[in-house]
Order: structure tokens, then C-alpha cells, then sequence
């Protein structure tokens, strides 16, 4: 892990800068702050990356494109803090003689690929990539695929509540009337819903990124945004729901190109959540009567977890 590390501050000071990197805050493992939502690159927008932040670990599933163009997804299922010992893994740079910040929050860790081959999910490893904050909503996101390094800046989506606050700890999480989370179906891993849920003039809103497989087995992903909540008739369950998008863009190896974006309709989705932390999802596509629905709860793989309100 400690070339990883040293690999990816080398990768991020060009982005960031020194100066820059020199005035994070410090913070000791189990007590930095949640990152938890939905980020991306406002000047190169289709493509984003969806936190899930608990403990002193990070999930991060990856939202880019192919070199076909075609939509596809990374994931880093254990990215993790960087303690005390980043100024041992920078060799022979003596980052307290610099004034640096030795406990930076920086989360680095493998990168996988996920496909299906004969309906069993295959994870392979592809890569690595860091995550490096420089406050609760901006930060460098560095990567290696293969042969191939970039770094980029991102920063937190506020699409409809720009003050939206997410703790580690706090509320039971079950049930937290936030869907802000990572959901999956446990007994049918592999797939999964990243929700960034946050409130508007109109209400509730959700931006929902739905990661699975085509047919042949091939990563693909799909968006939602401005999703609503509509009137189930119920005291315990919550509906919502929007139009369903597929994207295409620029590989993600490649230099961004935003006119090789395109985003079309497919479908319309749904939620149901109920009042116990259980979800169902459902995806219609256009011309199909049959919705595909699966179940699904909040994902749980460290703690504290994060509750944002």
C-alpha cells in the first residue's frame, strides 16, 4: 500500500499544488469528517464518482466510459485512510521539514472491474486509485488503469440543497429518513444503487446511479436525476421516481471531450422504501410494459456509518 500512496501524492500535487496540500487539516484516524455523496467535475460534466463513507473507509463506484464510448463502472470496495506513516512512504521527501501535514485526508486503495460470465459475478483488479480532500466538499481523485495515470479535481453535487450536512455516527441508520447511501441486495451482489438524496423548493429530490451488467455480461450504468416523490396511498412506504438515462462520452484514459457526450432516455425507475431501511427498485425500459424489480437495503461494510440530513 505504500507505493500506492506515494504514487498517488505524486499524482495529485500537480492538481492541488503544494501550498495547497500544505493547508489541509489534520485528521486522526476515526475522527475526519464524512465525504459521503455524490462527486463530480462541473467543467466535464457525464461522468462522476458516488462516496459511501463509513468508519475510516471509502466505497467508491466510478462512473466513466469505455474505449467504445460506451458507459462503464470501477469500484474501490476498501479505500482507506492514510495514516501517520504517508511521510514514510515518500521515501526520502521529509514532509515535516516542508511544514506538511502528515495526516492528511487522503483514502487510496485497489481498483476492481467488475463483469458477468456465465451469471457468476467476476471482480478483477485493474488498477488503484486515491481520493485527497481538501475540505468536506473539494478534492483531487488520482487513478492508474493498466499503463494509464490521471488526476482530476471534483467537488461535492449540490443539485438541489446546497447545505446538506453528513455526519459519521449519529442517527440509527436504518432509519434515517435521508436515502443518501449505497444500496445493494446482499444475496445477489454485484450490482448495486448509489442515492444522493437532497431537498429543494419542491421538495425531496434523489440523483440515482444504477451500476449492473448488458447482456453480454459488460459493466453498464445508468442515471437518474430530478427524481421525485409521488403519493403511494401509505403511511409506512415513500415512492419515488423519474426518467431513466443511458450516456455515452470519451473513454476515461483519454483527454475529456465534452462533445463526444450524449445522454439518452431509455426507461423510467422507481423507489419504494419502506419504514424498516428496505428499498425496492424498479427499472422499466421504453416499450417494455414489465418492470424489473429487485430489492435492496443499505449497504453496511464498516462504522460508524454516515447519516446526512
Amino acid at each position: 500500500m505504500k507505493h500506492l500512496a506515494a504514487l498517488a501524492f505524486a499524482l495529485l500535487c500537480p492538481v492541488f499544488g503544494w501550498a495547497q496540500y500544505n493547508s489541509y487539516t489534520a485528521y486522526a484516524v476515526g475522527t475526519a469528517p464524512s465525504y459521503e455523496g455524490l462527486w463530480w467535475n462541473p467543467s466535464e460534466s457525464g461522468w462522476g464518482v458516488s462516496l459511501a463513507h463509513q468508519g475510516d473507509v471509502l466505497f467508491a463506484v466510478w462512473y466513466t466510459y469505455d474505449h467504445d464510448g460506451e458507459p462503464t463502472w470501477f469500484f474501490m470496495d476498501n479505500a482507506r485512510l492514510v495514516g501517520d506513516d504517508i511521510g514514510d512512504m515518500m521515501g526520502m521527501m521529509d514532509m515535516s521539514m516542508m511544514g506538511m501535514v502528515k495526516n492528511a485526508p487522503m483514502y487510496t486503495g485497489s481498483l476492481y472491474r467488475s463483469s458477468k460470465v456465465g451469471g457468476r459475478v467476476v471482480m478483477t483488479e485493474v488498477g488503484m486509485a486515491t481520493f485527497l480532500f481538501k475540505d468536506k466538499d473539494h478534492a483531487a481523485f488520482a487513478y492508474t488503469v493498466g499503463n494509464v495515470s490521471q488526476s482530476k479535481n471534483i467537488s461535492r453535487m449540490a443539485f438541489a440543497q446546497a447545505d446538506q450536512q453528513c455526519t459519521l455516527g449519529g442517527d440509527t441508520k436504518a432509519l434515517a429518513t435521508n436515502f443518501q447511501d449505497l444500496w445493494w441486495n446482499p444475496s445477489d451482489s454485484g450490482w448495486g444503487v448509489n442515492i444522493a438524496h437532497q431537498v429543494d423548493n419542491r421538495g425531496d429530490a434523489l440523483f440515482a446511479t444504477y451500476y449492473t451488467y448488458d447482456a453480454d455480461g459488460k459493466g453498464v450504468w445508468y442515471a437518474m436525476s430530478d427524481v421525485r416523490e409521488f403519493d403511494m396511498m401509505s403511511a409506512t412506504l415513500r415512492g419515488f421516481g423519474g426518467v431513466l438515462y443511458r450516456g455515452t462520452g470519451p473513454s476515461f484514459d483519454s483527454a475529456w471531450d465534452s462533445s463526444k457526450v450524449h445522454v439518452t432516455a431509455v426507461g423510467s425507475g422507481e423507489f419504494r422504501f419502506d419504514a424498516t431501511g428496505h428499498a425496492e427498485f424498479g427499472a422499466t425500459p421504453f416499450g417494455n410494459p414489465t418492470a424489473a424489480r429487485r430489492d435492496m437495503t443499505r449497504m453496511q461494510f464498516a462504522a460508524p456509518a454516515s447519516v446526512c440530513h
